[in-house]
């Protein structure tokens, strides 16, 4: 009976450690490769529906109208289940901005515009929302035509509170109060989301110019300090804020 019983199967070799290593290494490696080229892809899809999605009505209610004349391989159905035409609604936004561009910047179009922001003026809750973001449109606007508006605003170490550390903000505004106090707005950015932060109103003398350049403050801001300057400009040392 003893010849008849079969033999246990040998064991699976186990990997090694060397090949564990490996593929860790691997992984990784291709992860580290993948998260810039989705993130990249999924903010310019974000982008990409964004512009598409003002004018995307007017093409379905054209292809609807007009889909005998329009070729069958230019037309695709949406998530749905509406008749489109892939890059349309993008291209014409695209256009519809172009088209406004070259309205505001010539004497008869800048008219027309002041009389319609006059007409929307008159208009209950609309006259609350479009002139606070056309003022805000319009800052962003003159930072990046003017030079002399970035040496206004540049980036700033605001004192940490309770330990020998700084916030990273940007300065934005400068004003002085009725009793002769010298202040300054800034604005103190979240990371890795710098879309949303504080907005701060501090005496100028507890605010302390840091020496980095716009680019690099919000490569740090977005990098969650993973990304730094090879060199980092010297921080003054100044006493706590009293």
């Amino acid at each position: 009976m003893d010849a008849l019983t079969p033999s246990p199967a040998p064991a699976a070799p186990r990997p090694s450690p060397a090949h564990l290593a490996w593929w860790r290494n691997k992984l990784l490696a291709g992860f580290f490769v993948a998260i810039p080229l989705v993130v990249t892809f999924v903010i310019l899809r974000f982008l990409y529906r964004i512009i598409s999605g003002v004018c995307d009505p007017v093409v379905i209610a054209v292809v609807s109208v007009y889909r005998q004349s329009i070729p069958n391989f230019l037309i695709i159905t949406d998530v749905n289940g509406k008749e489109t035409i892939p890059g349309a609604a993008f291209f014409i936004t695209l256009a519809v901005i172009l088209a406004l561009g070259l309205l505001a910047t010539n004497v008869f179009g800048s008219r027309l515009i002041l009389l319609l922001e006059r007409g929307l003026a008159r208009i209950p809750l609309v006259n609350l929302i479009y002139p606070l973001l056309k003022q805000v449109v319009d800052s962003i606007r003159d930072i990046g035509n003017s030079k002399e508006n970035f040496k206004n605003r540049p980036v700033v170490y605001v004192r940490y509170p309770g330990i020998q550390g700084y916030f990273i903000a940007f300065q934005t505004g400068r004003f002085t109060t009725a009793d002769g106090t010298e202040m300054v707005s800034v604005f103190l950015p979240t990371a890795p989301n710098p879309i949303t932060g504080l907005v701060l109103l501090i005496r100028a003398r507890d605010v302390i110019e840091s020496g980095l350049n716009l680019d690099t403050a919000w490569k740090i801001i977005v990098s969650a300090g993973f990304v730094l300057p090879l060199t980092f400009p010297d921080i003054p040392d100044r006493p706590d804020p009293v």
